[in-house]
């Protein structure tokens, strides 16, 4: 189990290449990969893709990959001539009519398009390559690591959490075997209570009771618990499934389900107590397995 939750950094120094590189991701349905830094050309996301692929099923992966080459033949420095005419033609009208205002070339210079400096890896020769690759690699499976460490309490988490909804429901198992002859018996006394001064067929009394009886019987919300419960622990254990995630969310909400309903259709205080362990421990689930890819 991995979770979608994971950081790693590392920093690469080698014939005068400088590389800082870093992973770090967060929930997501899907994947996403985002690239910032000074380095982050095609052939750089071309290259961390490849790494990347088949190994993430899920999440908002951001790469920081900040590359400094102090080799000039690496770099295309571009500076967009015409554009800073363009905007220095009307920075002088700007001025005229604010000239308490002043423009650094600092300034200028981190509007957009107006220069940038690109990092040319076609240059980089095949043993320098390697290095980057392998740097990269490295990083990428310590980023790896920290997610399945994550994954790792994330599933001591919900296998405790599913250990105390099974002892829960073993109680309320055979709780329900009794319920519902002990309602069916408290309804019939009830209604022969309050109906004694009217002539009516005992029988009618008893079909009623067994309707009220049987409207209040839970033994089925308490089978799909148990499926549910069941499917939970398949799930979080199979070694073989890339997604969990998702699947487990689900059954999350069906498990919610269903014990909203067994409370909704009985009184008994024993049935309540149990029910209500149950729902914590789901809401304990549901948070965590938001976490899981």
């Amino acid at each position: 189990m991995k979770s979608m939750t994971g950081f790693a950094q590392g920093r690469l120094e080698f014939n005068n290449i400088y590389l800082n590189l870093l992973f770090k991701s967060l929930n997501h349905r899907f994947l996403d990969i985002s690239f910032k830094g000074t380095g982050v050309s095609p052939e750089m996301e071309k290259m961390i893709k490849e790494i990347i692929k088949g190994k993430i099923v899920r999440g908002k992966i951001d790469v920081v990959f900040d590359l400094f080459d102090a080799n000039q033949r690496k770099c295309n420095i571009q500076f967009n001539d015409e554009l800073s005419g363009e905007i220095l033609d009307k920075l002088v009208h700007f001025k005229k009519r604010y000239k308490e205002v002043s423009l650094s070339m600092d300034a200028l210079l981190r509007i957009p398009m107006i220069f940038h400096l690109d990092y040319q890896p076609d240059n980089y020769n095949t043993y320098e390559r390697d290095e980057i690759y392998k740097f990269i690699e490295r990083v990428f499976e310590e980023f790896q690591q920290s997610r399945e460490n994550e994954g790792a309490s994330i599933f001591r988490d919900l296998s405790t959490s599913l250990e105390r909804i099974q002892t829960d429901l073993d109680v309320l198992e055979k709780a329900a075997a009794t319920l519902e002859d002990e309602l069916f018996v408290k309804f019939k006394e009830k209604m022969a209570k309050f109906l004694k001064e009217y002539e009516i067929d005992e029988r009618r009394i008893l079909q009623e009771a067994a309707i009220l009886a049987e409207k209040s019987c839970i033994n089925e919300e308490i089978h799909r618990l148990v499926t549910h419960t069941a499917r939970m622990k398949q799930l979080i254990e199979d070694q073989n499934l890339d997604v969990r995630g998702r699947e487990a969310d689900f059954l999350a909400q069906e498990m919610q389900r269903e014990t909203h309903t067994i409370a909704s259709k009985t009184t008994s205080m024993e049935v309540h107590k149990n029910v209500l362990n149950i729902r914590r421990e789901i809401e304990k689930i549901k948070q965590q397995v938001q976490n899981v890819e």
